[in-house]
C-alpha cells in the first residue's frame, strides 16, 4: 500500500508541475516546433509565413494592420512605404524567440521591429498551437490574426 502512495504522489506532483512524462512533440521547445509554413486563409487572398530553420522569415500577404502606421512614432518599414494603404505587405527578414515559456516569438525586417507573435495553443491539451497576431493591444481574449501551422 505504501508503495502505491508514493507512486501515486509521485505522477501526481509530476503532473501538477507541468513536467514532461515523456518525449512527445507536445513538450518540445517552443523554438524547435516554429520553423515551417504558418497561413491565415481569408478571402480571397491566403497570408503565409514561412520560418526557416536559420532564423530567417518570409511573409506573403500579411496583414498591413500589423505592421504598418504604427503609433510609435518609428520609421516605417520600406514593405510599407512602397504599399501605402495596401492591407496587406509582403516582406523578409529574421525571427527570433522573446520568451520560451510565454511563446513570444519577434520577427525583424530591414533592421525594424515586424511583429511580434504569440503562441495561441489550439485547445485545452496543448498538443498544437497557432501563431496569433495581435493589432493595437493584446488586452484582448483572443488575437486578431491567427495563423495556422499548413
Amino acid at each position: 500500500m505504501t508503495v502505491l502512495t508514493i507512486a501515486l504522489t509521485s505522477v501526481l506532483l509530476t503532473a501538477c508541475s507541468g513536467a514532461p512524462f515523456g518525449s512527445s512533440p507536445t513538450h518540445r521547445a517552443f523554438e524547435e516546433r516554429l520553423p515551417g509554413t504558418w497561413i491565415k486563409e481569408s478571402g480571397a487572398a491566403t497570408a503565409a509565413l514561412v520560418l526557416s530553420e536559420n532564423g530567417k522569415f518570409k511573409a506573403r500577404n500579411f496583414p498591413a494592420a500589423l505592421v504598418c502606421n504604427k503609433s510609435s512614432g518609428g520609421p516605417e518599414l520600406e514593405a510599407c512605404l512602397s504599399n501605402p494603404g495596401s492591407s496587406s505587405i509582403s516582406a523578409s527578414g529574421t525571427w527570433s524567440v522573446l520568451d520560451e515559456e510565454q511563446g513570444m516569438l519577434e520577427l525583424d525586417s530591414d533592421g525594424q521591429l515586424f511583429s511580434v507573435a504569440y503562441r495561441d495553443f489550439d485547445g485545452f491539451s496543448a498538443k498544437s498551437f497557432s501563431l496569433g497576431f495581435y493589432s493595437g493591444t493584446t488586452d484582448k481574449p483572443e488575437p486578431d490574426f491567427v495563423f495556422a501551422r499548413r
